[in-house]
């Protein structure tokens, strides 16, 4: 499957983004757009999977990616976030491979993302990525999450 880059032109894949999500990223989109990527996988029905690529701070940051995200940008590490799957194709491995295809676009970049699911930890633990620290809010934990090339596992 080939990885697709939409550029900063958003609204197609805004449209297959779960309504709350979309509240978070459109209204703010024009401030971002010129600073993030989208890329995407298409079938013959539209966009299936995809996520933004931020190469600066993300929008809406929790007080803890506050108090950490400028060493990841002061190192030239993006920004994953918005990563998505369509619900009908899920169970296809698209998440891993949309992962996968980005790290073999792009075989120098380093990545940062913040998980606020526990569920997904394992997910990005596979996919290459690994735990740098976790928040002190044990009521919404979150925790972040790195890719450095040449590290741990790949894909």
């Amino acid at each position: 499957m080939e990885l697709r880059n939409l550029g900063n032109d958003g609204q197609i894949f805004f449209e297959i983004l779960p309504e709350d999500w979309r509240d978070v990223i459109e209204p703010i989109w024009d401030d971002y757009k010129e600073k993030a990527s989208i890329y995407v996988f298409e079938n013959a029905m539209g966009i299936i999977a995809g996520g933004i690529v931020f190469r600066t701070a993300p929008p809406n940051m929790t007080d803890f990616e506050i108090e950490e995200w400028e060493k990841y940008v002061i190192s030239n590490f993006h920004y994953i976030g918005f990563l998505f799957v369509d619900p009908k194709y899920r169970g296809q491995s698209l998440g891993s491979k949309w992962l996968t295809a980005l790290k073999e676009q792009f075989p120098n970049q380093s990545y940062w993302l913040t998980v606020e699911e526990e569920g997904l930890r394992s997910f990005y633990v596979r996919n290459g990525f690994k735990c740098n620290s976790k928040s002190r809010d044990e009521d919404n934990p979150e925790w972040i999450f790195t890719y450095t090339p040449g590290e741990g596992s790949f894909g």
